[in-house]
């Protein structure tokens, strides 16, 4: 079963500087699902969801050019399995014949892709079960300031090793 996902952005992790993807269940306990990607996706991702123009298009702007040009058009992104630490992806495109295409995608790319559409992103409930973490229930006089102390907190303290299989 596929679950919904929100994108709560890219958040650097300190000292070390990696960009890590930051994903919550829509609904349900809210989880949150942490992927480590690279810097070039992480900038893509911060020029999209920013809104910024760039005056030539990235290569993710391309990828959407080309999938367009070929007569399809994105329906959505799943990540779909998590697999000796690595993530995995699909890009799911739609021709206007109801034809349906899964492009294999590294997570960071596929929604990188999809935060340029809004196009909804999910994640497979076993991938979600193995590296989800929980998301507290902000409490009384919680707002949102105290939930963005706790993430940044969260991802002081956590290591790319710990994603790994024991």
């Amino acid at each position: 079963m596929a679950i919904e996902l929100e994108l709560l952005g890219v958040k650097v992790k300190m000292p070390s500087s990696a960009p890590v993807l930051v994903l919550r269940e829509r609904v349900g306990s809210r989880r949150l699902l942490p992927i480590y990607i690279g810097g070039p996706e992480a900038h893509s991702i911060d020029f999209a969801l920013s809104g910024t123009k760039i005056s030539r298009p990235l290569t993710h702007d391309l990828l959407l050019n080309v999938i367009s040009d070929l007569g399809f058009r994105l329906q959505q992104v799943e990540v779909t399995e998590l697999r000796e630490g690595t993530f995995y992806a699909d890009l799911v495109v739609v021709k206007e014949t109801g034809e349906v295409t899964r492009i294999s995608a590294r997570p960071s790319d596929a929604i990188a892709v999809a935060c340029r559409l809004q196009c909804p992103i999910f994640v497979d409930e076993a991938v979600l079960d193995e590296a989800g973490l929980i998301e507290e229930e902000p409490g009384e006089g919680t707002d949102e300031e105290d939930m963005v102390q706790e993430l940044r907190k969260f991802l002081d303290e956590v290591n790319p090793e710990d994603f790994l299989p024991d």
